[in-house]
C-alpha cells in the first residue's frame, strides 16, 4: 500500500506540531522540509521519498515518520512554510493606496510568480493538497492559516484582525487558486489564464463587481457590468448589502 493510500486509509496521524516543537526538535523539522523541497525541485512529487528525505535531512527514518506521518503530512507542512516565508516577498510593498480587490489580486499575481519560479516543487506540493485527506488535519489548517494571514493583510493592512468573513473569502478564492495551479500544471492553463481567472474571482468575492473584459464575465451592450443574479445574491449574503 502506497504512503498516499496508507494515510487516507487510517486513522488521523499525529506528527511533532512546528508550534510546540524543542528548538532542536524545530531545527531538525527544518532540515526535514528542506530537504523534501530540493529533492522536488529535481522530479516533483514522485522524487520526494520518505528514505532519501531522512538521509539528506542526516536523520533515522522512523524519525522523519514522528514528525511526518506520510509524505503528502511533510509536502502539505512545507507548503505552509513556504507560503509563509513567501510573506515579505509577496505583500511588501502592495499598492497603498488602492482598494482591498486591488492589492490582494497584486499579492496573488506575486504569489503565482514565485510558485512559478520552480514548476517542479510547485507540482509536488499542490499534489499534497490535491490529495490530502481529512487525516491531515494540521498540515492543512496551517496551509489554510498561511493565505488566510496573506489575503487579510493584502486587504485590510497589517493590524488586520482574521475574522470568519477572511476565511470565506480565502476559502473561495484559495479554492480556485488550487484548481488553476492544477491546470496549469497540467498544462491545460496559461500562467496569463491563471492570472485572469484570479482576478475574475478576487473582483466577484471581495467586491461583488463584475467579471473583467479577459475573463468568462460580460457587459450589457451599453458597457455596464453585467453580474448573474447567483453571485449578486452571494455578494449581498457575503456583505450585508441589499
Amino acid at each position: 500500500m502506497s504512503e498516499t493510500v496508507a494515510a487516507a486509509a487510517t486513522s488521523p496521524a499525529k506528527g511533532v506540531p512546528a508550534t510546540t516543537a524543542t528548538p532542536s526538535q524545530q531545527a531538525r523539522r527544518e532540515r526535514m522540509l528542506s530537504a523534501a523541497l530540493a529533492l522536488a525541485s529535481q522530479g516533483g512529487y514522485d522524487e520526494v521519498q520518505m528514505r532519501e528525505v531522512a538521509e539528506q535531512a542526516g536523520v533515522a527514518l522512523g524519525t522523519l515518520y514522528r514528525y511526518f506521518p506520510s509524505k503528502v503530512h511533510l509536502l502539505a507542512s512545507a507548503l505552509a512554510r513556504h507560503l509563509a516565508g513567501l510573506r515579505e516577498a509577496v505583500l511588501d510593498p502592495l499598492p497603498g493606496s488602492a482598494d482591498p480587490p486591488t492589492r490582494v489580486l497584486a499579492m496573488m499575481n506575486r504569489l503565482v510568480d514565485e510558485l512559478s519560479r520552480d514548476r517542479l516543487v510547485a507540482e509536488a506540493l499542490i499534489q499534497a493538497m490535491t490529495l490530502a485527506s481529512a487525516t491531515i488535519g494540521t498540515e492543512i489548517d496551517d496551509v489554510d492559516e498561511a493565505m488566510i494571514g496573506l489575503i487579510g493583510v493584502a486587504a485590510f493592512g497589517p493590524d488586520h484582525v482574521v475574522d470568519e468573513r477572511d476565511k470565506l473569502i480565502t476559502n473561495i478564492i484559495g479554492k480556485v487558486f488550487l484548481s488553476d495551479l492544477r491546470y496549469w500544471l497540467g498544462d491545460r492553463m496559461t500562467l496569463e489564464g491563471v492570472r485572469a481567472s484570479l482576478g475574475d474571482t478576487v473582483a466577484v468575492v471581495l467586491a461583488g463587481q463584475a467579471l473583467g473584459p479577459r475573463g468568462r464575465g460580460g457587459h450589457t451592450p451599453g458597457g455596464t457590468p453585467f453580474l448573474c443574479p447567483r453571485v449578486t445574491a452571494f455578494s449581498s449574503d457575503l456583505f450585508g448589502r441589499d
